[in-house]
C-alpha cells in the first residue's frame, strides 16, 4: 500500500478502529521514535515499524469526531506550512473528545532566535531552524517550514476553541526543552 496516500493499520490499531478508537490516545508523527508505545498510537505518513496509523495529516484524518482521549505532537507543526497546520489543528480538535487533551511541543522560534543573538552554536541554531539534516535519508518532512511563536500558538488553539490552553514546562522528555515550548489545551 502507498503509505503517503493510504490509511493502514498496524494490528494493535486495528483493534483501536474496531472500537471507532473510543479513548484512544494518539501520538501525532512520533515516526521512528514513538512517545510513550504501547499507550498512545503512534500516527505517521512513513510506515517506520513502529508507526501503528499510516496516513498524511494535512488531510482529514480517518477518525471519527469526538472519539480520541489524547494528542501529544512533538517535533510535527514546524515540518508543515501555515495553512497545514491550521487544517492539523483544526482536526485535533474535530477528533477530540470533550474534555480531551491535546499537548503539543515545538520549536521555540523566540528561544532559537535568541540563541543565534547571543552568539550560540551555530549548527544547534540551524538544526532548529531549518530541520536536522539526516545524511542521504534527509526528505521534505525532514526540513522546517513554519514555527509559531509560543503566544501566537495559543492564539491559535484558543481561535480553534480549545480551553484553557497554556505553555507548561516541557516534561516530555523529547528534544532540547530549552528551545522547545510544550502548549496544553482541552476541547470544550
Amino acid at each position: 500500500m502507498d503509505a503517503r496516500k493510504k490509511a493502514q493499520c498496524s494490528q494493535r490499531a486495528e483493534k483501536w478502529k474496531s472500537k471507532g478508537f473510543q479513548g484512544a490516545k494518539l501520538d501525532i508523527c512520533g515516526g521512528r521514535n514513538p512517545y510513550k508505545p504501547g499507550e498512545y498510537l503512534n500516527v505517521d505518513i512513513v510506515s517506520f515499524p513502529q508507526v501503528d496509523l499510516v496516513f498524511d495529516i494535512r488531510k482529514r484524518f480517518p477518525v471519527e469526531d469526538g472519539v480520541i482521549a489524547e494528542i501529544f505532537s512533538a517535533a510535527t507543526l514546524e515540518h508543515f506550512r501555515r495553512h497545514h497546520n491550521e487544517h492539523i489543528l483544526r482536526e485535533f480538535y474535530r477528533i477530540l473528545q470533550p474534555g480531551g487533551l491535546l499537548r503539543v511541543s515545538t520549536p521555540d522560534i523566540e528561544a532559537i532566535a535568541q540563541l543565534l543573538l547571543d552568539g550560540g552554536d551555530l549548527v544547534t541554531v540551524n538544526q532548529h531552524f531549518f530541520g536536522k539534516f539526516k545524511s542521504e535519508d534527509t526528505d521534505d518532512y525532514d526540513v522546517h517550514k513554519w514555527m509559531y511563536p509560543a503566544s501566537e500558538i495559543i492564539r491559535e488553539l484558543e481561535g480553534i476553541g480549545f480551553t484553557e490552553v497554556k505553555q507548561v514546562e516541557n516534561d516530555t522528555g523529547m528534544h532540547d526543552k530549552e528551545l522547545n515550548y510544550l502548549i496544553v489545551g482541552k476541547k470544550a
